[in-house]
């Protein structure tokens, strides 16, 4: 037999059922086309039996949610009432109800950390202190109006309401064994870890983004480190210092070693500079001053020595062929130029090597370069040693575009 909507279906005593409203799709037909809608019908529907127990555990919850704001109604106006001869009411009343909301506090945190033994015994352990507290705080306002019988009573509002949290709670609590425990706790332990370790990821990702954005100093470093990763480590000399001019990167050509010639002879009252190696034409005592040649060649006027500080004032170094020479470019202290003065290059020799290295480099890529040839050294002063480099990089271009 074909069971309709007007027909309930075969049902057993016991069974609860109920009419319900549903809706189903009807379809017509004529002259072969069919047309379809939705009608609304009534038919019944078999209920499930009564969840008595759900039924009470939800009855226990809301008898305990009552029996908290009664609770926590009373422990507020007893201590607003006990503090209230040194605060404002306001402030008392509102200082009472932490006492309630502590042990709450501590109560939630217990079940959250029901599997875990240690933690779970914490949370419980600090929520009988803060139940501790405010029942004698109920005790002492008692005490102090002299009544101390209703002190006692009303302090016993909090610790009916922590205990019928307990019991509720107490449905849920399971007692693992240990195997199972310790597979949670691990299972726990890998999630955490992989939660913190993508947090720290996007702090750092934030904080990257943000230095990016602040300034060319963000990009000079990259710069640095990545020109550092490509550049093989410097062995220290026999002094135990490591050399002023880096080995040249991968891929880069070596810069051909210049032939020593004659030049403009350095002041005789300056001692020449002591070098680790002195020059192979005139090999001279490092204190001895160099006597003047037998040519009459006029003496190169004295120039006042780079120096490599946060002044920038290593950009008065003479430029190539301005030295009063043969065309060839020496260094304000007569060393010929395959032989590098002892401490950091200056600011514009590092900057006429970089160049020549490569000039389509950026002024963040030229900075980096310059600093790495220095040996690290700006002289303090991060700012104002990126400054000098680019102004000192425009100068010695535009020289280039005039000269050409």
């Amino acid at each position: 037999m074909t069971e309709t909507p007007e027909t309930p279906p075969t049902w057993q005593p016991g069974m609860r059922r109920k009419r319900v409203r549903v809706e189903r799709p009807e379809t017509t037909v004529i002259d072969g086309r069919p047309s379809t809608r939705m009608v609304t019908v009534e038919e019944w529907v078999t209920l499930p039996p009564r969840d008595w127990d759900e039924i009470i555990r939800r009855g226990a919850i809301g008898v305990a949610v009552s029996v908290t704001l009664l609770a926590a109604a009373g422990t507020t106006a007893s201590v607003g009432g006990l503090l209230g001869r040194m605060l404002h009411p306001g402030v008392a009343y509102a200082v009472g109800a932490v006492f309630t909301s502590s042990w709450l506090v501590c109560l939630g945190i217990e079940h959250i950390e029901r599997v875990d033994v240690t933690r779970a015994a914490r949370a419980r352990n600090a929520g009988w202190v803060m139940l501790l507290i405010g029942m004698g705080a109920v005790i002492t306002y008692g005490h102090e109006i002299n009544e101390l019988p209703a002190g006692v009573v009303g302090s016993c509002l909090d610790l009916a309401a922590k205990g019928l949290w307990w019991l509720i709670m107490g449905l849920d609590r399971v007692q693992l064994d240990a195997g199972v425990a310790h597979w949670v706790a691990e299972q726990e332990q890998h999630m955490a870890g992989r939660f913190l370790l993508g947090t720290r990821l996007a702090r750092l990702n934030r904080r990257a983004v943000q230095m990016r954005a602040s300034g060319p100093e963000f990009q000079a470093a990259e710069a640095i480190l990545a020109q550092a990763a490509h550049q093989p480590q410097q062995l220290p000399d026999a002094s135990g210092q490591a050399p002023a001019v880096s080995a040249p990167v991968s891929g880069q050509a070596p810069a051909p070693a210049a032939v020593p010639v004659s030049g403009p002879v350095p002041d005789p009252s300056r001692p020449a500079p002591s070098t680790p190696t002195p020059p192979p034409a005139e090999p001279t005592p490092p204190t001895a001053p160099v006597p003047p040649p037998a040519a009459p060649v006029p003496p190169a006027p004295p120039v006042t020595p780079a120096v490599t500080g946060a002044s920038g004032s290593s950009e008065q170094q003479a430029e190539p062929g301005q030295g009063g020479g043969q065309g060839n470019e020496q260094d304000q202290t007569g060393t010929p130029p395959n032989l590098q003065p002892v401490g950091p290059l200056s600011i514009a020799a590092a900057v006429r090597q970089a160049r020549s290295e490569d000039p389509d480099q950026t002024d963040a890529q030229m900075v980096a370069r310059v600093l790495m040839l220095r040996g690290g050294d700006d002289g303090g002063d991060r700012v104002k040693f990126t400054d000098t480099v680019t102004r000192t990089r425009r100068r010695q271009e535009a020289k280039e575009r005039k000269a050409s």
